[in-house]
């Protein structure tokens, strides 16, 4: 044949040798064309090369200049498909079944196979599945799937939660239950049933893992006795249920709706420290000295049974000690008890608030399911007394534990937080002296330097400076080796307050619990261990964003008609546009360049200082607050544009319901 003819072969190999080739990754676009992204470069796709690949592949592609004398890409070789376990839904289509990824930059139909184990639940348009890709259309001419589980029906009311979930491989409940046989019989433990311990927790909560005490000492000093679940008490090290928790390493709290890490059984009965039954407990004591320093010296661990002598709620504690009427009386042994928590916490918060920093205080948003599943209404819950006198009594239990397991082990799970990132050291010094907040070049990588900035930031108010800090400082990461918490001010910091929701919590119980018993150590921590928590804290950190963003379209889509106007914090500032944080329900929403300004010479968003900019005058800085409006939703995206309800700058306002009409129309 034509083909096999040894001449020809050797001139196409020529031939292919001499095309000048680019591996990149494929970016897609809304109008069917798309893009090569190579480093800092990018070769233009056309529509019909686009219909062979997919958003996200990595790719080889031939560059050619066209007519035009203008560069194309023209992928040849897949790299690695973008693609390969997915969540999308059904669509039939004269007679064939298809699956639409469910992501913003794909529209491509991928025609689908039914591998499912079980069929019982037949298929329908909108249905929502998990599937694998078999083939890739660089590949084998055409895109494939094989179906392998089915998710929800299109109009099932759960459906945010059911797809995030599947979509990052999570589980959509928590372990089977089974009987437990508590394990630890035979050591010895303290009878502290006696004490009035309490906990405080949200109305709802049922997974009670921490339970407070707390008396005054002569010199002045607090003893505080943190009672903390004891779940390694039923779960065996090397056991199956174990090897079930390492795996999930967390529970999973999803907005409405929680999945916890252990069975229900455990979690919010056998373990859970539910007021007046006796609980199998690990406890520490702890000494704190009048000007709010830990006395590491008087730190003692044991174990114990306790019982709670009162289920409070964080509302109804803060209610009561700010005064306020309410329902709620406490006993007099428990009203003493708040009494001196609220004065522990102010002394460990005004120690932490000239020591290291405090925090900004920022509400947390609760979202109400009403009967069928799906969300009734978002509740606001900022930062009040109860709240910080758990936190602080946590913290403080948590900074004792890891000095504890630093010195004995050098090895444990903690958390830290290494500061600001010195990489954009020059940038953060010219914020610095923009803002006029003294400091030293030479402590600047160091716990004191960093948070004398972040208290400068909180006691001037300057939350322009308190954003720009998040920007430029490193993310908080988990470590096996003991590792500064620069955003708590201490040197370690190990968490084993939540065993009922942390894994990492339980590892250190083992570690604390082999130090009171004198027993052989349990099987430390290693690199493997490690990467499954900081992965699992990520992911779980994404599917709750993702699940947020999907209820904030629906529950907002009404008030594009009502013209509600919202009081926002500016969150992001980007040549395109700003990102803002909704006060009233914690909602993020974009707003275009085009909804601010149609002066394009007169208005200037500056990313790089977090400012906007009206005749080089800053008009708006990140962490200022404007009010604006939600014009539109893409329920595709889970995104929310919206527009400000009055002018910025002294700027005339654009009409952004004619500007989004225009968009449409192109």
């Amino acid at each position: 044949m034509l083909f096999d003819n040894p001449a020809l072969q050797q001139l196409k190999q020529k031939f292919d040798s001499e095309k000048v080739k680019k591996e990149g990754s494929v970016k897609a676009t809304d109008r069917g064309f798309g893009f090569l992204e190579v480093d800092k470069e990018s070769y233009f796709i056309a529509p019909n090369d686009m219909r062979s690949v997919m958003h996200g592949d990595r790719v080889v592609a031939v560059i050619e200049n066209d007519e035009n004398g203008k560069q194309r890409a023209h992928p040849e070789q897949l790299v690695e498909p973008f693609l390969s376990r997915f969540v999308g839904r059904i669509l039939f289509l004269k007679g064939k079944t298809y699956v639409v990824p469910d992501h913003p930059n794909i529209t491509t139909r991928v025609l689908a196979d039914d591998h499912r184990k079980d069929r019982k639940q037949k298929l329908q348009n909108g249905d929502w599945v998990v599937c694998n890709l078999t083939a890739h259309a660089l590949k084998a001419q055409q895109f494939r799937c094989a179906i392998t589980e089915y998710i929800c029906a299109h109009d099932d009311p759960k459906t945010p939660w059911l797809v995030t979930l599947r979509s990052y491989d999570l589980p959509l409940s928590e372990p089977e239950d089974e009987d437990f046989a508590f394990l630890e019989s035979n050591l010895e433990r303290e009878d502290l049933t006696a004490i009035p311990f309490i906990t405080i927790d949200s109305a709802h909560t049922e997974d009670m893992d921490d339970a407070l005490y707390i008396e005054k000492l002569a010199d002045g000093s607090f003893r505080l006795l943190t009672a903390i679940a004891d779940p390694s008490g039923y779960i065996a090290e090397g056991s199956k249920l174990d090897a079930i928790a390492a795996v999930r390493d967390f529970s999973i709290y999803l907005p409405g709706h929680d999945i916890p890490m252990l069975p229900r059984s455990l979690a919010e009965n056998l373990c859970s420290l539910r007021e007046g039954e006796d609980r199998p407990a690990l406890v520490g004591e702890f000494t704190v000295l009048p000007d709010g320093t830990i006395d590491f010296d008087r730190t003692v661990f044991k174990l114990a049974t306790v019982r709670s002598h009162g289920k409070l709620v964080y509302n109804d504690v803060s209610d009561y000690i700010e005064g306020r009427q309410t329902g709620f009386q406490p006993s007099e042994s428990i009203a003493a008890i708040l009494g001196l928590l609220a004065e522990f916490a102010g002394v460990r918060d005004n120690y932490r608030a000239t020591h290291a920093a405090t925090f900004m205080n920022r509400p947390d948003y609760d979202f109400i399911l009403n009967p069928s599943g799906a969300l009734d209404h978002i509740e606001v819950n900022h930062r009040r007394i109860a709240n910080q006198i758990v936190e602080e009594a946590m913290i403080t239990s948590n900074i004792a534990a890891g000095q504890l397991l630093a010195k004995k082990f050098d090895c444990g799970i903690f958390n830290s937080h290494k500061g600001f990132d010195l990489t954009k050291k020059k940038e953060l010094i010219s914020l610095l002296e923009k803002e006029h907040c003294p400091y030293s070049t030479e402590t600047l990588g160091t716990i004191e330097g960093y948070n004398a900035i972040r208290r400068f930031a909180v006691q001037h108010n300057n939350n322009y400076l308190d954003s720009r800090i998040r920007h430029l400082q490193e993310y908080s990461q988990i470590s096996i080796a003991p590792a500064p918490h620069f955003a708590l001010g201490v040197e370690n910091y190990a968490t084993w307050t939540s065993p009922i929701r942390k894994y990492g919590d339980i590892i250190n119980h083992r570690l604390i619990k082999s130090l009171i018993n004198s027993s052989s150590h349990p099987k430390m921590p290693d690199e493997k261990t490690l990467l499954a928590m900081n992965t699992a804290r990520r992911i779980n950190r994404m599917a709750e964003r993702d699940v947020c963003d999907w209820l904030y379209v629906d529950y907002l889509e009404p008030d594009i008609d009502r013209k509600t106007v919202f009081t926002a914090e500016v969150f992001d500032i980007s040549r395109g546009g700003l990102r803002v944080i909704l006060q009233e329900n914690g909602a993020m929403l974009f707003i275009p360049f085009s909804f601010i300004s149609s002066d394009k010479d007169t208005l200037t968003l500056d990313g790089d200082n977090g400012e906007a900019l009206v005749n080089n005058e800053v008009v708006l800085r990140l962490g200022d607050t404007l009010k604006v409006k939600v014009i539109s939703v893409d329920k595709k995206n889970r995104s929310i544009t919206g527009a400000p309800a009055e002018p910025v700058g002294g700027l005339m306002l654009p009409d952004p319901y004619q500007t989004r009409e225009s968009r449409n129309s192109r």
